[in-house]
């Protein structure tokens, strides 16, 4: 066993991972972090692009593979998981594709994190859970920013449950998040709203499963407010097309100086939690981090987790510190550590 990057955790030597959409924005800041990490022997970067698949393994290590596969076909992705001991999922859209891709991984019995964005419901959840009970493995959906760093923040450093507290995410759209993150906010972005508590100075937006997000002034919140208010408002087709104009605008949409990648955070009106992150690599150092740390679980953890029992309160500060990142609590307007 390797003792690694996370306080009071020992990993299991030569791991064998799959990294599925290893292509996307959260896929390639993945690959690049499972593939430095020592513990890792084996990387199977998979993507339906197998051209950027293919270029990415050549180009970090010689200990990564690369492979096609519809994850929307599980026997596609089945074939890939023999021998495997934990799978990290980035594919995208969640809501096509997360369900049908931690089912597959549970018939094999394998471990998966995911990166999920919290479209399974309860009842979907129930039926995962069950089918990695039954498989004798575990699973983590909700290993991004939001779930995610929200849930770890709520968790260890509010004490609280989601439940009754405000979550936010604040992005800039230059430097964070793929085509499927920006379709989604495009499709699903609402009115504008007050910032919450602690959150970066921006313009916020309501969304309809009562999360709210945020982008820098003024170029992003302009365009962003332009998009939505206009051609978001015409319809499925014109929510694609505010989605593909956002993306192919996202380069115009520089903040000013300083301004992060991305911040997650929570907050009851009176306390707030955020982790904030610099250059965009938070997400991605916590789907890769929980993937090894399932490959390295005791058998006898089984079902589908919550990530905060996966994650600990030291090891979340030190992921986010070796990501350039910072966790930051505040009651009211005095530092609580």
């Amino acid at each position: 066993m390797v003792k690694n990057r996370s306080p009071r955790f020992c990993y299991h030597a030569n791991m064998k991972i799959v990294l599925l959409g290893a292509a996307g924005f959260i896929g390639r800041a993945a690959a690049v972090d499972l593939a430095r990490r020592p513990e890792v022997g084996e990387l199977i970067l998979v993507d339906y692009i197998i051209r950027d698949a293919k270029k990415m393994a050549k180009s970090l290590s010689p200990k990564c593979r690369y492979a096609m596969a519809d994850v929307g076909k599980p026997a596609e992705l089945t074939r890939l998981l023999e021998g495997v001991d934990a799978v990290a999922n980035a594919a995208g859209p969640c809501w096509e594709y997360e369900k049908a891709t931690l089912l597959a991984c549970a018939s094999m019995k394998v471990p998966a994190a995911s990166i999920g964005d919290g479209t399974l419901s309860r009842e979907d959840r129930g039926e995962i859970h069950d089918a990695f009970r039954r498989a004798g493995a575990a699973a983590v959906s909700g290993c991004g920013m939001m779930p995610g760093w929200t849930d770890l923040l709520a968790a260890h450093f509010l004490n609280a449950s989601l439940h009754g507290l405000s979550r936010y995410l604040f992005f800039s759209p230059d430097r964070f998040g793929g085509y499927t993150f920006l379709r989604d906010f495009a499709k699903r972005v609402g009115a504008a709203t007050p910032p919450p508590e602690g959150a970066p100075a921006g313009r916020y937006f309501a969304m309809p499963d009562g999360a709210i997000v945020g982008v820098p002034e003024p170029k992003a919140a302009a365009r962003v407010s332009a998009i939505s208010n206009s051609i978001g408002r015409l319809g499925t087709v014109g929510k694609e097309f505010a989605a593909a104009l956002m993306l192919w605008l996202r380069g115009t949409m520089t903040a000013l100086p300083g301004t992060p990648a991305a911040v997650a955070g929570v907050t009851d009106g009176k306390r707030s939690a955020r982790v904030e992150d610099p250059s965009g690599g938070i997400a991605s150092a916590l789907l890769a981090e929980t993937a090894v740390r399932l490959a390295s679980r005791s058998p006898k953890t089984k079902g589908l987790l919550p990530i905060h029992e996966m994650v600990g309160r030291e090891a979340a500060r030190a992921i986010a510190s070796e990501a350039g990142g910072t966790i930051t609590t505040e009651a009211g307007k005095s530092p609580a550590g």
